[in-house]
């Protein structure tokens, strides 16, 4: 089968882009079996360079690439330039030479990594078909973590799996008897809460869809996120998809998708939170303690914020970018922050970054989403295009829930995947704009041929 029998030409996209979608989404999962000799980010961050040059290098790309002049570039802005000057921040009395070299190797995925995927899509993003290729190369490697979940489940884990579990990883894995699986990603909170937010972001493809085929690919990748996301036990999961669900549902005007929505999460929530109903099942059992009022991890997850905060308070810029345990000495005061897991995102970034930085983060990335949220309600009447795009948005909402209860809103393939491609929603009117004036052009066609036909 031809490339073109899947991808029709009018989707193409430039050819190292694939290459950088893959690799970014199975890289954290491909060191388990490769030593690389450089850092994964690094590598790639040289792949992000490349397809910017390919991109811009294309004489059908020019100009393209003013397009990330935007809203969400004004979101981000303040983010990426509080990151820059946390070079400068001497608050932990760390010699400099500590800082700089530990901020290098932070800010390029917690700040620069947007900005990469900013450039790249709007520079190469022009038609809805293109779009629909970004979910069909997503979906294909849905179905590849689905199938390595598969093996893992009836086969059992590998040399290099059971390495990573003998090495620490079997404390997280194995909780109360019950395994949880990780498929290729980096852990198993990782792929629960990336297929919980992909299963919100192909559900709103699978209705939004208008070809059988396509749809049913969809309506299949859908299945797969969702078991996957069961197979991990991570109980945010649940949390997540019903977020990134409700926001589709505001976004596609459907009042009825709204009404199901609710409904059927009263129904699961009742069924999960009030009944023992699958209580036999793994999955399920793991998933329902997650409304336990009494769960230990939850407790202890508390205590250690509020011994957090006591400390954060005397530091309003944070300990510092990327600072570890072995950065800072034992006898000093902020030993305790740079050795405690934050065990989330906002917490992580609470921790280094201050209280400033924790609200000019959550200021920069909610305000991209919600202005996402207003693009795809109010600037984009194309309703095929208006569900592709509001798949994305609540996937980064979704994305976003997930990184207040684990420290993976930024990590691999999540950066890129959620939020490098929300720019996709902002070139939406440019899109729709583009769909508008083809229908013209095309109806103006058919009227010439017809009035030739009739002389």
């Amino acid at each position: 089968m031809t490339l073109s029998r899947i991808i029709p030409q009018e989707g193409r996209l430039n050819s190292t882009w694939y290459l950088l979608f893959v690799i970014n989404f199975f890289m954290m999962g491909l060191v388990k079996y490769i030593s690389l000799p450089i850092p994964i980010s690094l590598a790639v961050e040289i792949l992000y360079f490349i397809c910017i040059i390919k991109s811009l290098s294309d004489k059908n790309n020019k100009g393209n690439v003013s397009r990330v002049s935007c809203a969400m570039l004004w979101f981000y802005i303040p983010w990426v330039v509080y990151s820059l000057l946390e070079v400068g921040n001497m608050s932990s009395e760390i010699d400099f030479g500590t800082i700089s070299s530990r901020w290098f190797a932070e800010i390029r995925t917690m700040a620069i990594q947007v900005i990469y995927g900013m450039l790249i899509c709007a520079a190469i993003f022009v038609r809805k078909e293109q779009i629909k290729t970004v979910y069909k190369i997503w979906g294909v490697c849905v179905i590849i973590c689905t199938l390595k979940t598969l093996m893992q489940q009836y086969i059992g884990f590998d040399y290099a799996e059971n390495a990573f579990l003998a090495a620490g990883g079997s404390k997280t894995h194995f909780v109360n008897g019950i395994i949880r699986y990780f498929s290729l990603f980096s852990d198993a909170a990782n792929y629960g809460c990336n297929m919980a937010a992909t299963t919100a972001v192909f559900g709103a493809v699978t209705l939004s869809c208008k070809i059988k085929k396509e749809k049913l690919f969809f309506a299949i990748v859908t299945c797969c996120a969702l078991y996957g996301m069961m197979a991990s036990g991570t109980r945010t999961g649940i949390f997540v998809l019903g977020v990134g669900a409700v926001v589709y549902a505001v976004l596609s005007k459907r009042v009825a998708a709204l009404v199901t929505t609710i409904l059927f999460g009263g129904v699961f929530f009742f069924i999960m939170a009030f009944t023992n109903i699958g209580q036999g099942n793994n999955m399920i059992r793991r998933m329902r303690s997650a409304f336990s009022k009494d769960d230990a991890s939850m407790t202890v997850r508390e205590m250690n914020q509020q011994a957090m905060n006591s400390y954060i308070n005397d530091l309003p810029l944070g300990l510092g970018a990327g600072i570890r345990g072995g950065d800072v000495p034992q006898s000093n005061r902020n030993y305790y922050l740079s050795v405690v897991a934050p065990d989330s995102t906002w917490v992580y970034v609470n921790i280094h970054y201050g209280h400033l930085g924790k609200y000019i983060f959550l200021f920069s990335f909610f305000g991209i989403i919600i202005y996402a949220g207003y693009i795809v309600f109010f600037r984009v009447k194309d309703p095929e295009l208006r569900g592709l795009l509001a798949g994305l948005a609540s996937g980064a909402a979704a994305m976003c829930v997930a990184g207040y209860a684990n420290q993976i809103q930024l990590q691999f393939p999540n950066c890129f995947l959620f939020f490098g491609q929300l720019m996709l929603v902002y070139l939406g009117p440019d899109i729709d704009r583009r769909i508008t004036e083809e229908r013209k052009r095309k109806d103006k066609e058919l009227i010439e041929a017809e009035a030739t036909e009739v002389k």
